[in-house]
């Protein structure tokens, strides 16, 4: 708790989640993250701008409970990035080789590589780049 306390503090994080397990998690301007939802999994590179929200769905969604109970509430592929104050409402899965633009709403999942913007994200490119990465 001191530390999640710390981490608002000094960083700007709100880590509200209680099971954060991504083996390569990068948040380069970290004011205003919201880590929450219970349970985000990645196995690869992640990174969240400034302002980003995890947040999940009515507590009576059934699939939110589902995977709310299996601590995999957001579940992201290898280099995913996630644009500056954009919102993503689990449960929500990411492919691998996602961008996703600034101030963006992901309520679906995303089962394909590519540029996602808008709200709610749709497909505007298939290309990606590994300079944000």
């Amino acid at each position: 708790m001191l530390l999640d306390r710390l981490l608002v503090i000094v960083y700007g994080v709100d880590v509200t989640s209680q099971n954060i397990f991504v083996v390569d998690l990068r948040i380069p301007h970290p004011v205003g993250v919201l880590l929450g939802g219970n349970g985000i999994r990645s196995d690869g590179t992640v990174v969240i701008n400034s302002g980003v929200k995890f947040v999940g769905r009515s507590p009576k969604n059934v699939a939110y409970l589902e995977r709310h109970a299996q601590k995999r509430v957001f579940e992201l592929g290898h280099n995913v990035v996630i644009g500056a104050n954009s919102v993503v409402v689990g449960p929500v899965t990411i492919c691998d080789n996602v961008m996703i633009a600034t101030m963006s709403l992901v309520n679906k999942d995303i089962t394909e590589p590519g540029v996602y913007a808008g709200v709610p994200v749709r497909k505007i490119s298939d290309m990606t780049t590994q300079e944000w990465i």
